[in-house]
């Protein structure tokens, strides 16, 4: 199963693969799914980031709902 991995950086969670960067659909996807439970998040070079005051916990849930039986959420 693929992994993603969801690491805090200068204060904003970012989620990529364990082989690099998310590819453009997957991150349009993740906006999406942003968007829709609304949790906050702003775009880096394209790339969506979760403010660093958003808890892991509840970042780690909702991305563990989001990839359920696509890939495994891990917390870095």
């Amino acid at each position: 199963m693929q992994k993603r991995i969801l690491r805090l950086e200068e204060n904003l969670w970012r989620i990529r693969s364990d082989q690099g960067e998310l590819d453009a659909a997957e991150q349009q996807e993740l906006r999406d799914f942003f968007d829709e439970i609304r949790i906050p998040y702003g775009l880096e070079d394209g790339r969506p980031c979760v403010p660093g005051a958003v808890s892991w916990e509840s970042l780690y849930e909702a991305l563990d709902h989001f990839y359920t039986g696509r890939a495994e959420v891990y917390p870095f």
